[in-house]
């Protein structure tokens, strides 16, 4: 955990293991230290950026069509959480409850997913 202060791509290699096998995020995370720091078995998935000056080619465009399509499937869920469930701020002392609380909204999820899933087919 790192201080509210600390922008996410400043630890995001840190969280990386020899079990992770690609590195999906959005230009934010686009920089030599990072691209440096990716291990070798991790692909690296991270959206281009454009410049002042430098746009994007239709190429790199196409590109980050391509991660993006995949990168939204997940940042839906935690959309979904922010503004469905109202939130996903943490109002709990110690790790093992946050834990327990982290578990059940994703328990929660998963079954309204499920429910509207299921309508969707009838």
């Amino acid at each position: 955990m790192t201080d509210a202060s600390v922008h996410d791509s400043q630890v995001c290699t840190e969280l990386l293991d020899a079990t992770d096998k690609v590195l999906y995020a959005d230009s934010a995370y686009k920089s030599e230290e990072i691209d440096s720091n990716i291990p070798e078995n991790c692909k690296n998935e991270i959206c281009e950026r454009g410049y002042r000056g430098h746009p994007l080619t239709e190429e790199q465009k196409a590109s980050n069509k391509e991660k993006s399509k995949i990168r939204c499937r997940i940042e839906h869920i935690f959309g979904f959480m922010t503004n469905t469930m109202q939130g996903i701020t943490l109002r709990c002392i110690g790790f093992e409850r946050a834990w327990f609380q982290i578990g059940l909204m994703n328990l929660v999820y998963n079954l309204r997913r499920y429910e509207f899933l299921k309508r969707e087919k009838n």
